[in-house]
């Protein structure tokens, strides 16, 4: 099993509270590290704190930026992202971290991204057509990196 060099970073808003995606994030954490170093960064969601929408947007956002302010390359999940196959994404992940050696993969809340977000973002991927709850994007996302490491390690699991 090769690891690859470089950093990973989820940066997410919100804590993560339900418990059975809690335990599925913290299994997927644990397995990345054998293939890559690899953190999460949650940062404090502003819904729901009293400002108005666009003014929560906008705090997440800028929390966002600057805890993944470490990472040169900023890749946001965003439904109009590009979408691609989880072979694809695995020569992506790879790409980038050997071209860019830190990179951050931005999940917002339910309003999604302040626009300044998705304009500092390098690259935006969607994880699909349909939309998921922001925890649950946030294993898939999980999933799909362990699923590119294996395949980049030519291992059984994504077959």
């Amino acid at each position: 099993m090769a690891k690859l060099p470089g950093h990973l970073t989820i940066t997410a808003v919100g804590k993560m509270r339900t418990p059975h995606w809690l335990a599925a994030q913290d299994d997927y954490l644990a397995r990345l590290p054998h293939y890559c170093d690899v953190d999460l960064i949650e940062v404090r969601d502003a819904l729901g704190s009293g400002l108005p929408e666009t003014a929560a947007l906008q705090k997440e956002g800028e929390l966002l930026l600057k805890a993944a302010a470490s990472s040169h390359r900023l890749i946001a999940l965003t439904p109009t992202g590009q979408h691609t196959t989880s072979e694809n994404l695995a020569k992506f992940v790879a790409q980038q971290l050997e071209r860019y050696g830190r990179i951050a993969f931005l999940i917002g809340g339910p309003l999604g991204f302040a626009p300044a977000v998705t304009q500092a973002a390098h690259t935006q991927l969607a994880l699909s057509y349909l939309t998921f709850p922001h925890e649950l994007a946030r294993v898939i996302l999980l999933e799909q990196l362990y699923r590119a490491f294996t395949i980049l390690n030519n291992e059984p699991y994504h077959k």
